[in-house]
């Protein structure tokens, strides 16, 4: 499997650029690599609120940005198999089911899977279709996984732990990113992301295309999805942001188990809608999300 990135980003000449300062003596160049080391990164899956992890009250394990980009890998699922303690099955060519320390079955639904805080797991199938997440590889900032019991603060779903993958901000992908993915089983993956920001405003608009064949006949499709998505921020004074943004995914056919779950005759389609309200550690907001199929 192959996988190739590329990003163009408009940068203004009169803005600071981020370049790391040369050291200018051994010692000195000594104590940045420490400090680059030894930074510590800040999540919320745990508490439900910001803190460093070394305050995390369970066991997290973060998945950064440059970890995701060096790994090659194409889908969640292949990223999680680096998680010591995640369990990672693909049962055909478009399923996976994931699990914590060897509580896997035939539907892993005990595992709360988020996208920036919001459920993406499927009542009516009890799975997840992980082949149709609203995220493209490229707009993940990070993944905080959670490993142990957390019910007392997500819900039932969260028996075995909690995966909450969070995206970057237009601010944090301003510019054009392309991904390119090909590889064996007639696989093949692009996917296009647009973003920026006009004064107050900022926004960011993906699409992507996947294709792979089955397992048991290469020469049957498994998997022709098409996705699209997009978000909308407006800054208000004193650091509040609105936010609204809304997705969909589309695969015809979807060759899985979840297509037998949800009696579709292979069309099957996954979408998603959010508005929200932060500012000062307060966050309203509503969603709606489901799945359909044609039967």
């Amino acid at each position: 499997m192959a996988l190739c990135w590329y990003q163009a980003s408009p940068q203004s000449w009169a803005e600071p650029s981020s370049i790391i300062p040369r050291a200018s003596s051994t010692t000195e160049r000594q104590h940045l690599n420490e400090a680059l080391y030894l930074k510590e990164e800040t999540i919320s899956i745990a508490s439900r609120y910001e803190q460093p992890i070394s305050r995390a009250p369970s066991d997290v394990y973060v998945i950064t940005d440059e970890e995701i980009q060096s790994s090659g890998a194409t889908d969640v699922p292949t990223l999680l198999r680096r998680v010591p303690g995640m369990e990672v099955m693909q049962t055909n060519a478009v399923d996976f089911n994931v699990s914590v320390r060897g509580n896997n079955q035939a539907l892993s639904n005990k595992l709360l899977v988020m996208v920036d805080g919001r459920s993406i797991y499927l009542d009516q199938a009890g799975n997840i279709i992980w082949k149709l997440l609203p995220v493209t590889l490229a707009e993940i900032k990070r993944i905080e996984v959670l490993k142990g019991p957390a019910s007392a603060v997500y819900g039932f779903n969260a028996f075995d732990g909690v995966v909450n993958i969070i995206t970057k901000s237009p601010e944090e992908m301003r510019g054009t990113t392309i991904q390119v993915a090909g590889g064996e089983v007639g696989t093949l993956l692009t996917s296009v992301v647009q973003a920026g920001t006009v004064g107050n405003w900022g926004y960011r608009l993906s699409g992507g295309h996947e294709q792979t064949q089955r397992w048991s006949d290469r020469d049957a499709p498994a998997l022709n999805s098409q996705r699209i998505g997009g978000r909308v921020d407006y800054h208000l004074a004193g650091d509040g942001i609105i936010r609204a943004e809304a997705g969909i995914g589309r695969a015809n056919p979807y060759n899985g188990f979840v297509r037998e779950a949800s009696v579709s005759d292979g069309h099957l389609s996954q979408g998603y809608a959010l508005v929200s309200y932060e500012q000062r550690g307060l966050l309203v907001r509503g969603w709606w999300s489901g799945h359909f199929g044609e039967a």
